[in-house]
């Protein structure tokens, strides 16, 4: 049971992943084969849980407790290279992000003044106080982005998710249908955006309007990746680490889940 926000239960993901699974000519079942991941959000947005179901709370708090409804989901696998060289491999449940929300996660998670006060108001506000701050300063990150393998093609990426729920950041969401265990990506792309444009496409995201709109691509897929012409912000489930490179890829029904 992961008690906390999603960066706790990426914590616990991450911990199960590290176990040793078992070998197909093996009887007996791993360790890792035998958890079942479960949740109570204590977080400040919980898109572990999303959609919210009202049955599904304790107190009010959002809960996974349901281990006999337990179900295999997929996971992101995220392979990358850190900024003095060495590659690493983290997992991700509910989504991975390059780019403007990367950073503002960076931002959420060590907060200034003008933050916290937000925070105070609600999480929402927080998220916005976030953006806002790193959009003062932000530059495209240039990468060369490749999907499912196909040759790269460079962008300018001022924002790059790739998730497998479309819930995130507060009450933002995506419309491009994903879900748990479908084996496939969600990808959303947000290119060479002015700070105005970023703004009003994150308004959108809270209408759940995102496909179609003006310097934006989606994909469903089944790998992503991209290489930056520097180190940037990666994020997994609202915690950021630094890197070169990144490639996103599908795992298909590799962790079981409470409902």
């Amino acid at each position: 049971m992961a008690a906390g926000g999603d960066g706790t239960v990426n914590l616990l993901l991450n911990a199960i992943m590290a176990l040793p699974e078992s070998e197909p000519a093996e009887e007996e079942v791993s360790d890792r084969d035998r958890i079942v991941l479960g949740a109570v959000g204590l977080g400040s947005s919980n898109d572990f849980h999303k959609p919210f179901d009202e049955s599904a709370t304790i107190e009010g708090m959002p809960v996974k407790v349901d281990f006999d409804g337990a179900r295999d989901r997929d996971i992101i696998r995220i392979e990358y290279e850190e900024p003095d060289g060495p590659t690493a491999t983290r997992h991700s449940l509910v989504n991975a992000s390059v780019g403007v929300t990367a950073e503002a996660n960076a931002r959420f998670n060590e907060p200034n003044w003008f933050i916290r006060g937000a925070r105070a108001v609600s999480v929402d506000a927080a998220i916005s106080a976030a953006v806002v701050t790193t959009l003062v300063t932000w530059v495209d990150v240039t990468c060369a982005l490749s999907i499912d393998g196909e040759d790269p093609a460079m962008v300018s990426v001022t924002n790059l998710s790739v998730f497998k729920n479309p819930h995130f950041g507060g009450a933002l969401c995506y419309d491009t249908p994903v879900a748990p265990d479908d084996g496939v990506l969600g990808v959303g792309l947000c290119e060479s955006m002015s700070a105005f444009e970023t703004v009003a496409t994150l308004s959108a995201l809270r209408r759940r309007r995102f496909e179609g709109r003006p310097k934006t691509r989606t994909w469903r897929a089944e790998s992503v990746s991209v290489q930056g012409d520097r180190v940037f912000a990666l994020e997994t489930d609202g915690e950021v680490l630094r890197a070169r490179s990144a490639r996103f890829s599908v795992a298909p029904r590799r962790v079981r889940c409470c409902r």
